[in-house]
């Protein structure tokens, strides 16, 4: 009950006596086959248990969940993508549906429980029916629908359409976003409590928004993802009371465009591939809660963990609401130097 007291004044932008911090730390846990069928549900379900057990849950702020998320190609399997698996056991999308502007017009959705994407809803169904209530269970990710349309569209194309295709564009904007409002609508009545944030793993209160992931911002100009981006985000905002936004690169150069997104509640970054930790705090202090995350296999990366952890902390304000995400170890295991650190600086948990 402490940790979900102090992080929901974290959620409500109150000023704490420190950071929240989350650590992941596996005891004991042996990956499974990721290759399980998209039927499989129990399959899926004791994988998600395995690692949720293993955690180590007395030394941090967060509140475990199961994760629940299939992939990312289950929202643009309902447009008819067809997906396979590749070379490290995961599915993917195999290839665009959409070569050049004119595609726009013969996409349909298809019925949504014939798709993988009905596959995924069954799933968290599943998921909330072993759990009954005794455990959390966070939602799948969520691709933004300028995200979404990029997996369904050939790149090269894509890009150019953003500028000589801008209707069309729109047209796949729009089917998207309802079909995203449906699927999120049908997720959050089978388990209305479910935790709306799919990245990072940390607990965040059902009724302040959904997780959009947003990653198609930075490869685009700042005006052109307000167009495309920031507009359907917003549409998807007023529809569930915010959004939880994941951009891996947070660029200073997209600053103002991102404040644009309504019901801002927090922006994840991956570190070493976004702007200084000191001018994202300077922007976004105090607008909306700050999720940096640490995953040791990136690179290039922001130094050691202690580094970047120091490097929060030198950034962090009480008046900052942040939550610090640390990624387990490959192979799991003791991440001791997280709390030394905090130590060293006189904050105990």
């Amino acid at each position: 009950m402490e940790n979900k007291e102090f992080l929901q004044k974290i959620w409500n932008l109150e000023a704490v006596r420190r950071p929240a911090v989350v650590v992941e730390e596996p005891i004991g846990y042996t990956p499974a086959n990721l290759s399980f069928d998209i039927d499989d549900y129990e399959g899926w379900y004791q994988e998600a248990m395995a690692y949720y057990r293993s955690l180590r849950r007395d030394r941090d702020d967060n509140i475990l969940a199961l994760n629940t998320n299939m992939g990312t190609y289950v929202i643009p399997s309902a447009f008819g993508a067809e997906t396979r698996r590749f070379s490290d056991g995961r599915r993917y999308i195999d290839r665009p549906v959409i070569y050049q502007a004119k595609d726009v017009d013969r996409i349909k959705p298809l019925p949504l429980m014939d798709t993988i994407l009905g596959n995924q809803i069954k799933l968290v169904k599943y998921f909330e029916s072993k759990a009954k209530g005794g455990v959390h269970i966070r939602i799948p990710d969520i691709q933004n629908p300028l995200g979404v349309a990029e997996m369904l569209w050939e790149s090269n194309d894509f890009f150019i359409s953003l500028l000589e295709e801008p209707s069309t564009v729109h047209k796949l904007l729009e089917i998207i976003t309802e079909v995203l409002i449906d699927y999120i609508s049908r997720l959050k009545k089978i388990c209305p409590e479910m935790i709306p944030i799919t990245w990072p793993g940390v607990w965040a209160p059902a009724e302040k928004g959904v997780h959009l992931s947003d990653d198609t911002m930075s490869m685009i100009a700042p005006e052109i993802y307000e167009e495309y981006g920031v507009r359907y985000n917003n549409i998807i905002s007023r529809e569930y009371g915010g959004i939880f936004l994941h951009s891996c690169t947070t660029n200073e150069r997209y600053f103002e465009s991102i404040i644009k997104n309504e019901g801002l509640r927090s922006i994840n970054f991956a570190a070493q591939y976004s702007s200084d930790m000191e001018k994202i705090y300077g922007f976004f202090g105090g607008k909306a809660v700050i999720l940096p995350h640490y995953v040791h296999t990136d690179s290039p990366q922001i130094g050691t963990l202690p580094e970047f952890v120091e490097k929060v902390l030198s950034c962090w304000t009480p008046d900052a609401p942040t939550v610090i995400y640390i990624v387990a170890r490959p192979g799991g295991g003791n991440q001791q130097e997280v709390f030394d650190v905090l130590t060293r600086h006189g904050y105990r948990l």
